[in-house]
């Protein structure tokens, strides 16, 4: 409760100072108050730690509806539920993971939940301010404020927000307890350095947390779709009426820096990271992880025997420490490390620790625009023993053409929650063999005249994957799967137009265990044109997403997964038309999402059982200021 007081006072004192700021930097639009964007850059933990300040520049350009949100950019092909912060599946990613113990809960990694931390460069303190509104109380609200205390005193804050009840809210009995979908997602960092930087620390605390309805579904799918209008929201059966998933994750991390050597003396403070050859680094973490399910009405239908309402309840924490060693001899890089990891998981009601330590490498050599990088880790003790991953990449540039190659092998135990589940409805222990990833990968990119062309090709096999089937149970494919992916892309983008199209290519070897779309495809195209003295930028434009039909995966709300069926989906592509439009740092606009519903059919689904958003307008603000 202390917490989110805390946050709710931080965001009525960004608003003050917004509205204090809002006529230099919005309504006056004279000649006498020029408008000058801010620059503003993020870094990682991980190119600080590699001696490196290779910076990210944050986007201020009119672009697109919805470009904040990760899943329509990062994630596609996919399939949700139906609405923002529900789990959602990725159609066209690799199944390769991280070497480290895990729950094994993965449907909202498409979305905020995530541990990256960006540490932002600003000669002013910046601010953005998100706001998103759609009907059935869909409301996203986002915050980014970064600022430079003093020159060797950093903060930031990240901040995100998301309700949506969407189409079956009527089904749920107490409606005051819950939204559909519930997320939020808050992230602190804070940098210091010494006036020689040969000592640096920075901390940072990410919390994510979402809360999520669990409809089950559409019981009867023709029912549904002879209904019309505002009787299919008011209408539609549901399987479930009182249960409730809840994803938590709380990570402290305090990374330290330690570098001897280096060019400052007392005439010539040398603050930069060049100066050094060598560092020394102790990095310290915290992580919790929690996973809840509740049913307070169960019906039988649903498990296949009678319960009484009940809690599933599963958490790791692990409390972790690295000590590693950096050196920088031009043009190569070598990073090595110790970690120790301490992991306690409950497993509704079971305690079990393990004492974890892997070793890490990191290699990079740099000659002009060539440049290959490896990378390895191994577990050495405890859960993860023998487990490893490994990694290599080349890239190559030259006049407008990008190019890489990469190779990845890894090893990795099966997540705990695969090997072990003690729950209410169904439980198991499976001493399951590791699962093994090995890919090649390619890709192209070349830019010239306002053109965009890239091109990306995938080889993958996958050996003793596991996978959830049709009856609700785990299972772990003894065969080897191979998985071929191709995917090429055009963007084209003028003073007056743009557009851009990715097509994907998919093979899977046995879509049994591992099925995926043949064909997907995205679109976009806008005009975009300047009024009222060309102080107003406006984009008019629309996009759409499809794949083809295959045997998609359906979201099971008890084992939080997204188990495989035999049953054939169609996708039917929405169309959504936008407006969206600059005056300076404010941009605003609206999107009518799903525009063609009713006039061509009313059968569309974003996964089995789980209908489409229906046609509605949805409104967009963001506002950049910089003091």
């Amino acid at each position: 409760m202390e917490r989110l007081v805390a946050i709710r006072l931080y965001l009525i004192v960004v608003f003050v100072f917004a509205e204090l700021g809002a006529q230099a930097q919005l309504l006056d639009t004279s000649d006498v108050h020029n408008y000058k964007p801010i620059d503003v850059y993020r870094l990682s933990v991980d190119g600080i730690q590699a001696l490196e300040l290779d910076t990210t520049e944050v986007d201020t350009q009119l672009n697109l509806f919805y470009n904040y949100y990760p899943v329509y950019n990062t994630s596609f092909p996919n399939i949700d539920l139906g609405l923002e912060a529900t789990p959602s599946l990725s159609l066209g990613g690799s199944k390769q993971r991280e070497v480290a113990m895990q729950l094994g809960a993965n449907h909202m990694e498409n979305y905020f939940l995530d541990n990256s931390i960006h540490i932002y460069q600003t000669t002013r303190p910046f601010t953005r301010l998100e706001y998103a509104q759609g009907p059935l109380e869909f409301i996203n609200v986002g915050v980014t404020h970064a600022q430079q205390i003093s020159k060797r005193l950093a903060f930031g804050l990240d901040y995100r927000r998301i309700k949506n009840q969407n189409l079956y809210y009527s089904n749920l009995e107490n409606l005051s307890r819950v939204r559909m979908g519930n997320l939020f997602n808050s992230k602190f960092y804070t940098s210091y350095y010494t006036p020689t930087r040969k000592y640096e620390m920075i901390a940072s605390y990410v919390w994510n947390k979402s809360r999520n309805a669990e409809p089950g579904g559409l019981a009867n799918d023709t029912t549904y779709e002879l209904l019309s209008g505002r009787q299919k929201e008011n209408n539609n059966p549901a399987r479930y009426t009182s249960a409730f998933n809840t994803h938590a994750q709380n990570n402290f991390k305090l990374s330290q820096f330690y570098r001897p050597g280096g060019k400052s003396t007392d005439s010539t403070i040398d603050m930069s990271l060049g100066q050094f050859r060598n560092q020394f680094f102790l990095t310290t973490e915290f992580r919790s992880e929690r996973l809840t399910y509740e049913d307070n009405n169960p019906d039988s239908a649903n498990y296949g025997f009678w319960l009484d309402e009940f809690k599933d309840s599963f958490q790791l924490r692990t409390l972790s420490n690295e000590v590693g060693y950096t050196v920088k001899l031009k043009p190569i890089s070598l990073t090595t490390s110790l970690q120790h990891a301490y992991s306690t998981v409950y497993n509704n009601g079971i305690a079990e620790s393990y004492n974890n330590v892997y070793a890490r490498a990191n290699i990079k050599l740099q000659v002009k625009s060539f440049g290959v990088t490896g990378n390895a880790k191994l577990g050495l003790l405890g859960y993860n023993l023998g487990d490893y991953h490994l990694d290599g990449n080349a890239s190559f540039l030259f006049k407008g053409f990008n190019m890489n190659a990469g190779i990845i092998s890894q090893l990795v135990e099966p997540n705990y929650l695969d090997q072990n589940l003690n729950s209410n409805v169904i439980s198991w222990t499976t001493n399951f063999k590791k699962t093994s990833v090995n890919k090649i990968v390619a890709n192209a990119a070349f830019e010239n005249g306002g053109h965009r062309i890239k091109a990306r090709a995938n080889i993958e096999t996958i050996g003793n994957l596991v996978y959830f089937d049709n009856t609700d149970r785990i299972q772990q494919e003894s065969g080897l799967i191979s998985l071929l992916q191709l995917e090429a892309g055009h963007g084209y983008k003028t003073k007056y137009f743009g557009s851009n199209v990715s097509v994907l290519l998919q093979n899977s070897s046995n879509n049994q265990a591992l099925p995926r779309p043949a064909t997907s495809l995205s679109a976009n195209a806008y005009v975009a044109f300047r009024l009222f003295n060309k102080n107003l930028g406006v984009q008019v434009g629309a996009r759409s997403y499809w794949f083809s039909d295959f045997n998609s995966p359906m979201y099971t709300p008890y084992t939080r997964q997204w188990h495989n069926t035999n049953e054939n989906f169609t996708m039917t592509a929405p169309i959504n038309p936008y407006v969206t439009a600059k005056a300076k740092s404010f941009f605003f606009g609206f999107e009518m999402f799903h525009v063609q519903e009713g006039l061509m059919g009313d059968a569309y689904y974003s996964s089995p059982d789980y209908a489409l958003m229906p046609r509605s307008v949805r409104l967009n603000f963001r506002w950049d200021l910089s003091n």
